[in-house]
């Protein structure tokens, strides 16, 4: 009988045992590769709302935006062009807000409404855009005509170009800025119409100290303004469908 005689010392494994994919890399590679790709997100980052519920709808509320400008700007509704111009340059502020944002983010390593000076520049083209959109209504309205068909944007080439070399500042001072030396809570406009610190020592009234990060006067100033430069565009707005007889500006 033949017997078969087994080995006494344990079988090689078939397979070698593998080490983790995390052993495989070295630990300073891991943490410079991490450290880079933390800083591209935060060099990328389109504004400091990326977090939360508004950086969420942003991207969403651009398609309906353009197609609204699509309609605004057929003939058939006879838009005043200097009103079609202000609504158009409301994406030039969009886009201030995303350059702005990326340098609040990379340079001062803090949000667009704690920078002053960056938070200014870029409300200021929504003004802008504010303003061109309610004279554009109040001169059709006054002059109780609509804009004549087939007119063109040649009579507001001026104002446009007025407008442009704004924005063109505010884009080459938000990445200007900082290599001049401008700080973080550096007021917008050089801190305009702010009242001196003296005299508010002085006031006999409880004040108390203002945050590193108040909005300056021309800050504060432009938010104000511009809640109500709206509701005053909305308000010509229903005037112009009257005027036009077309119930749908409504």
């Amino acid at each position: 009988v033949m017997r078969l005689r087994l080995p006494t010392s344990p079988l090689p494994p078939l397979l070698a045992p593998r080490a983790s994919p995390a052993a495989l890399l070295d630990a300073s590679a891991v943490a410079s590769v991490h450290t880079s790709l933390g800083d591209l997100s935060s060099t990328l980052a389109f504004a400091d709302q990326a977090g939360n519920l508004a950086g969420a709808l942003f991207p969403l509320s651009l398609p309906p935006y353009l197609l609204f400008l699509y309609f605004l700007g057929y003939e058939g509704n006879r838009c005043p062009k200097t009103a079609q111009f202000g609504a158009q340059f409301l994406l030039l502020f969009v886009v201030s807000t995303v350059l702005t944002g990326i340098v609040t983010k990379g340079t001062y390593s803090s949000s667009l409404a704690d920078v002053d000076w960056l938070h200014g520049g870029a409300e200021a083209l929504l003004t802008t855009s504010n303003l061109f959109l309610g004279f554009g209504l109040a001169g059709a309205l006054s002059s109780g005509k609509m804009e004549p068909a087939g007119a063109g944007m040649e009579g507001t080439r001026p104002q446009r170009f007025a407008a442009l070399a704004l924005a063109v500042t505010v884009f080459g001072s938000a990445f200007a800025g900082p290599q001049l030396g401008v700080e973080a809570h550096s007021p917008f406009l050089f801190g305009a119409g702010a009242l001196p610190a003296d005299l508010l020592a002085a006031s006999p009234l409880p004040l108390h100290a203002e945050p590193a990060n108040a909005l300056s006067i021309p800050t504060w100033a432009i938010h104000f303004s511009s809640v109500f430069e709206y509701l005053f565009a909305m308000g010509m707005v229903w005037q112009m469908a009257a005027l036009s007889g077309n119930e749908r500006w409504k």
